[in-house]
């Protein structure tokens, strides 16, 4: 069977005015989500949304979002629409998710579904759209699959897929995946049903990102905290990153996807970051430091990861 995605498509990438286009959506749009500070305006993008970006994250080579049907998959399909980057929304179904209407133009569904425990039919998926990087928001669901099967071998095959096409890879993990004796730990890890042990799943996942990228390292491992239900309001000035799973919080999905996109266009890779909205920071367990000293604020999403620590 053929696939075909149809997506909007310009001109060629190479083409002057493609590049023009791309590059002031990035200033303009990316702008006014703080994913670039204001010092950029009238300037080029940072990292990978600078002479790369006719490239990557392009019409013909878009970001492949697996989950792109849930809650976060959505919201980082949003955020790449307002930064004038292209995507394309994979489920395990093969419907189509509903985004916002001015998505449409950066942001298309993968007509076919896509299970991430099939290793060879993942690949060529990738394969298919030409994805310049793939962004992981699956999990185990009530309806999908188990943790074992989703966050574990699923996360794994999703980091061969992008070893195989050179493509960058970010996974969405959870915080406090290193602490399994902390109390979230515990409790998230006996939920039950398909989300039994989803912590121990997680942090296999995470294991197997770096052993299949060790040589690479072109992935960022995204550990958000609980998941907000009330929006953000101040974009990246909101939210402080930080790392070894010692001090946590709770995030939006829109500044969860805020921080995905500025993983995407950083130039930083083959790290582990814990995120969180700052007025919500707390200690992971109750003995530690309340300050870890790698606590991380900027103006942009980018300027974020200007200084994590790899793996």
């Amino acid at each position: 069977m053929t696939t075909t995605v149809s997506i909007r498509v310009d001109s060629s990438e190479n083409d002057p005015s493609r590049r023009k286009f791309i590059l002031d959506n990035a200033n303009r749009i990316l702008l006014s989500s703080s994913i670039v500070s204001s010092a950029m305006v009238g300037k080029t993008p940072p990292a990978a949304a600078s002479s790369e970006v006719s490239a990557l994250y392009s019409a013909e080579r878009p970001v492949a979002i697996l989950g792109g049907g849930g809650r976060t998959g959505k919201e980082v399909a949003a955020a790449l629409a307002k930064g004038g980057l292209f995507g394309i929304a994979m489920t395990r179904t093969g419907k189509s998710p509903v985004l916002p209407g001015y998505t449409k133009d950066f942001v298309q569904p993968y007509s076919e579904p896509v299970n991430v425990c099939d290793a060879d039919g993942l690949i060529k998926a990738m394969q298919a759209v030409h994805a310049s990087a793939i962004v992981y928001c699956a999990s185990a669901s009530g309806k999908g699959g188990t943790a074992f099967e989703v966050d574990d071998i699923g996360v794994a095959n999703a980091a061969a897929a992008a070893k195989a096409l050179g493509a960058r890879f970010v996974l969405v993990s959870a915080l406090g995946v290193d602490r399994p004796d902390s109390k979230g730990y515990k409790m998230t890890n006996s939920l039950g049903g398909n989300y039994d042990k989803i912590m121990d799943a997680k942090r296999q996942g995470e294991e197997k990102t770096r052993s299949v990228l060790a040589k690479s390292k072109n992935y960022m491992i995204i550990r958000p905290g609980p998941l907000l239900g009330v929006k953000g309001k101040g974009g990246a000035a909101d939210i402080e990153l930080n790392q070894g799973d010692i001090i946590g919080g709770g995030i939006s999905r829109d500044e969860l996807a805020g921080v995905v996109v500025g993983a995407l266009l950083s130039e930083r890779k083959g790290a582990t970051v814990e995120v969180y909205r700052t007025k919500t920071r707390q200690k992971i367990q109750p003995e530690f430091d309340p300050v870890s000293g790698n606590e991380v604020t900027a103006d942009t999403y980018v300027e974020l990861f200007g200084n994590v620590k790899s793996d």
